[in-house]
């Protein structure tokens, strides 16, 4: 067996243990929360789970599969516990704001999956183990707890539908550079930018405030637009430098 192969099987072994790991962790959080249900929960958020726990797989594969030797550490495992948070908060994807006892709930979730973000680099940062593969997560995680909440948020009528453009800039991004590179166009890199990660950070804080039963839907609308507008000029931008046309 070649270098090559090893490494590509060495890759696939990690992320299905990692894939593993993650569904034991929601399959443990489901059933807490089905043994603590007033009613039994609707087949649509076991099928939300199921997509969601699906789409964690799927993003994590390429980063995880393309670093077999790169160890996993503790910040690495923090940033892929968001993974669980994210898959159990889409089960309410099909089935919208839940009433009663877990009404807090999806609110709750995605605090989780968006505060362990500070804590993983953190982590990884005390203990010098910033590593590759863990960037490249804890990006991979930003991305998908943006993605699931703006079209959360944006499906439950709680915010104005363009705020969903929030949620899929960044894959609309990846997928511009992709088709640039296929047409032989030049790539250039992405300046670094404070700002970027900052607005990132207001588009989850919005997201959450939106999901909270508290202000209610006026005051979630108007933060959403008011993060959206610099959201989407600086991706603008991030655009227009990437491309070369500044």
């Amino acid at each position: 067996m070649g270098k090559q192969t090893a490494d590509r099987w060495g890759g696939w072994q990690r992320w299905s243990a990692t894939t593993l790991w993650i569904g034991l962790l929601v399959a443990t959080a489901v059933g807490l929360l089905i043994a603590g249900w007033e009613t039994a929960p609707a087949p649509r958020f076991l099928v939300g789970v199921g997509g969601g726990l699906l789409a964690v797989s799927v993003v994590i594969g390429r980063p995880i599969s393309r670093a077999p030797d790169q160890p996993v550490t503790l910040a690495t495992t923090v940033t892929l516990s968001r993974g669980a948070a994210l898959a159990v908060f889409a089960g309410f994807l099909p089935v919208g704001l839940p009433s009663g006892r877990f009404v807090w709930l999806p609110a709750a979730l995605f605090a989780l999956a968006a505060g362990l973000d500070a804590i993983d680099g953190r982590i990884a940062r005390r203990m010098d183990a910033v590593s590759e593969l863990g960037g490249r997560l804890d990006t991979e995680m930003d991305g998908l707890t943006v993605l699931f909440g703006t079209v959360f948020v944006v499906t439950a009528d709680l915010v104005p539908a363009v705020f969903l453009l929030v949620g899929v800039a960044r894959y609309l991004f990846v997928a511009g550079i992709w088709l640039r590179k296929r047409r032989g166009l030049p790539v250039e890199p992405l300046p670094p930018s404070q700002l970027r990660r900052l607005l990132g950070g207001l588009a989850m804080g919005a997201i959450w405030l939106a999901l909270l039963p508290v202000p209610g839907a006026t005051a979630s609308r108007l933060v959403a637009l008011a993060v959206f507008v610099p959201f989407v000029l600086n991706f603008s931008r991030d655009w227009l430098a990437v491309s070369g046309r500044r």
